[in-house]
C-alpha cells in the first residue's frame, strides 16, 4: 500500500509503481470511481484500430448494436 497526501487544492500524486503498472503517461486522463467507501482509479484503454476490431467481431455473428453497447460500457 502506498500513501500520498492531498494538497489544499485536493490534488495528489499517483505513485510511480502504480503509474507504471497502469501505463499512465503525463497529460493522459484517468477515470475515478467511488465504490463502497473507496476511491478507484482507472486508466482508460484504447483499441488501436476500432473499426477493424468491430468488423472482425461482426464476422463472428455478433449483434453489432449489442457489441457497440458493450464496448462503450467497457471502454468508456
Amino acid at each position: 500500500m502506498r500513501r500520498t497526501k492531498i494538497t489544499e487544492k485536493y490534488q495528489t500524486t499517483i505513485p510511480a509503481e502504480i503509474r507504471k503498472a497502469l501505463g499512465i503517461k503525463p497529460g493522459q486522463e484517468v477515470e475515478w470511481y467511488a465504490m463502497r467507501g473507496r476511491a478507484m482509479l482507472e486508466a482508460p484503454r484504447k483499441i488501436p484500430k476500432p473499426t477493424k476490431f468491430l468488423t472482425g467481431q461482426i464476422k463472428l455473428g455478433v449483434d453489432a448494436v449489442e457489441l457497440v453497447r458493450k464496448a462503450r460500457e467497457e471502454l468508456g
